[in-house]
């Protein structure tokens, strides 16, 4: 099923956003504290081919490679806006590693947890719309006028009954 533009584009927002603060929460962890700039400019870089994949639901095998890049693409401008002194807090292959457990992690979340997410706002939306029913229903009962119950009854005439056994009594002893 193909999303529709707003949708789609929140979709990508929340995957980037997610996957950004991942990446930069990772770069806190490590010691390194990255620049407004460079957490705008990842969030931008990993926005647009997310918007671009969000038309419809992807396989692993595309999830987990698109992760993979995004988080290889991310740590380069995380670390280039980060601050000198923290720029080298953790050897390159241990952030490496750190940002393909990140990329697997986001697969996941993105194939597995969206799926979840979206099924319970279903149910938030459903439960939220029984609500409204359930309040909206006597604001507009109340707002009916009355109808004058003799004209109710001139209104209904039943039609005659043609085999009707009028049975009324004691019952028979034998």
């Amino acid at each position: 099923m193909a999303l529709v533009a707003p949708a789609r584009c929140a979709q990508a927002a929340a995957s980037a956003a997610a996957a950004v603060g991942l990446g930069a929460a990772g770069h806190v962890l490590g010691g390194g504290l990255p620049g407004l700039g460079g957490v705008a400019l990842a969030f931008l870089l990993i926005a647009v081919p997310s918007w671009m994949l969000a038309g419809r639901e992807r396989g692993w095998a595309v999830i987990a490679s698109v992760q993979v890049a995004a988080q290889q693409v991310m740590h380069p401008v995380l670390d280039a806006t980060a601050d000198t002194a923290s720029r080298d807090a953790l050897p390159h292959d241990v952030a490496f590693y750190l940002h393909l457990l990140g990329a697997l992690f986001m697969a996941v979340w993105l194939r597995v947890g969206e799926r979840r997410l979206w099924a319970a706002a279903r149910r938030v939306a459903a439960r939220l719309a029984h609500w409204w029913d359930a309040l909206a229903t006597p604001l507009a009962v109340a707002a009916m006028p009355p109808v004058p119950t003799a004209a109710v009854r001139a209104g209904f005439r039943a039609p005659p009954l043609r085999h009707v056994v009028v049975r009324r009594g004691p019952p028979h002893t034998a």
